[in-house]
Order: C-alpha cells, then sequence, then structure tokens
C-alpha cells in the first residue's frame, strides 16, 4: 500500500510531536524543527528614489515558526513600513493593463494585492533618498512562471536569477542525418528563460535610472539581460512558455 507524502507528514507530526518532523516544508525536503523561523531566507533590496523595476524572491510566510506558519506573500505583508507615497504598479499579463496600489497612512490602498516569486511591479519612491526593503521567505524548488505572448512583466519564479542564455540542447530543427549530440546533464535548463528569435526584454538599470533593451535575434543577444535578486524585467516575444525551476532540491 502507497503512503502520500501528506499522509506521512501527518503521521511524522504526531509520532514525533513538537520536536522534530521529518517531511517537507515550503516545498522543501529538508527535515526541520516546528521551532525554526517561519521564513529562513533574508535580502535586502534598495528602492531609489522615483522609479524602478522590483520583485518578490522568496515564498513568504505570515508568522514567527514553522507550527505558526501562514503563507502570505501580499503587498501589505512583504512591502511593509516603506515611505508615504510610494506606489506600487503591477502588470497584468493577460489583460496586458497596470493597476496602481498606494501606499496612504499606514496601509496600502489594496494590500491583498499579491507580490510573489515570478511577478514583478514598477515601484515609484516618492522620496528623494533611497529605502530599504527587506524580504523574508523561503525557496519551493520547484516554482514556475509562464511568459505570454505578447508584454508581460517578470521575475524568476524560485531561488535564483532567470539564465537568459540560449538553450543548447535540442536543437531548435533537429539534427538531420547526423547523431545528435548527448543530452545535457541535470537541471541544464534551470530557471532558463530559453530565448527565440525576436524576443525583446527590458531591464532597469538604476545608475541611470532608465530602462535597458536587450534583442534576441539570429540565436544571439545584442546585449545579455541580467535580473538580479529582488529584481524584474518586461518581456516581448510572440513564443509564448514557462520558466521553471529544475535544480537541485535539498535533502
Amino acid at each position: 500500500m502507497k503512503a502520500s507524502l501528506s499522509s506521512f507528514c501527518f503521521v511524522a507530526r504526531h509520532i514525533v510531536g513538537v520536536a522534530f518532523l521529518f517531511c517537507a516544508v515550503f516545498g522543501s525536503a529538508q527535515p526541520v524543527f516546528i521551532t525554526d523561523p517561519a521564513n529562513r531566507i533574508t535580502n535586502t533590496f534598495t528602492v531609489p528614489p522615483d522609479w524602478s523595476l522590483i520583485a518578490n524572491p522568496y515564498y513568504h510566510n505570515r508568522g514567527t515558526t514553522v507550527l505558526d506558519a501562514v503563507p502570505d506573500n501580499s503587498v501589505g505583508e512583504v512591502l511593509q513600513g516603506v515611505p508615504q507615497g510610494t506606489r506600487l504598479f503591477k502588470f497584468d499579463n493577460d489583460n496586458q493593463r497596470l493597476s496602481e496600489n498606494r501606499f496612504r497612512g499606514r496601509n496600502w490602498s489594496n494590500p491583498s494585492e499579491t507580490l510573489a516569486p515570478g511577478e514583478g511591479a514598477w515601484i515609484f519612491n516618492p522620496s528623494h533618498k533611497s529605502f530599504t526593503v527587506t524580504f523574508t521567505g523561503n525557496c519551493r524548488y520547484g516554482g514556475s512562471v509562464g511568459v505570454a505572448a505578447g508584454w508581460s512583466l517578470i521575475s524568476s519564479p524560485d531561488c535564483g536569477t532567470i539564465n537568459f542564455a540560449p538553450l543548447v540542447w535540442p536543437p531548435p530543427e533537429g539534427c538531420g542525418d547526423l547523431p545528435c549530440p548527448p543530452a545535457p546533464g541535470f537541471s541544464w535548463d534551470n530557471l532558463s528563460f530559453n530565448p527565440q528569435d525576436g524576443d525583446i526584454v527590458y531591464t532597469f538599470d538604476k545608475g541611470s535610472g532608465q530602462l535597458q533593451r536587450h534583442t534576441f535575434q539570429n540565436g544571439a543577444w545584442d546585449v545579455m539581460p541580467v535580473v538580479g535578486v529582488a529584481e524584474a524585467c518586461f518581456v516581448l516575444t510572440s513564443h509564448p512558455r514557462a520558466i521553471r525551476y529544475t535544480g537541485f532540491i535539498p535533502f
């Protein structure tokens, strides 16, 4: 008889009690203590004055320990304590429209709006100096984000940054009469953007405060895009696809 992972976790919780859980938590296969922190990773992101692109790099939990953790990637939870008048614009990849969320008093106008890994947003800092946002959370080790035809605003869907290098396997038009090269190793396509001819990516350069255009044509980028942790980018494509985490899952 086969037991599901959820059943195993349930049994483990009750056999071991409050000391130790030998099951996957937050998508990780690592054993964890229920007294461990709800969010095990921290990253600080600097928001310059005026406009920039931002993303939430981790799957965040509300709560203090694993025992009371509740998944929550809402704007009201992950973007707290920002300056008065801060504005956030998310792009709806399906409807191709921007929606505004504004911080006034001590709250966002739409605090339940999500900013989850894989999503991105414009953020406007109304002050004359930079401020920092501290993101906390966990890796899912299996996150994915769809890249729609047309415009989209995306970020890495899991721990790590998007790999914009062209994939070398499988060959785009097959191998013909020649033997195909051996398949690459494990996680060769981890977080791969898998660029297609005609793709355009816009990244944001904090130094100049300008968007930088990157075009993929004839199998190569004019300038390879780089999107760091907690950063997002705009994509214009006619070839929909998905970016997936296929890398190492710690045990």
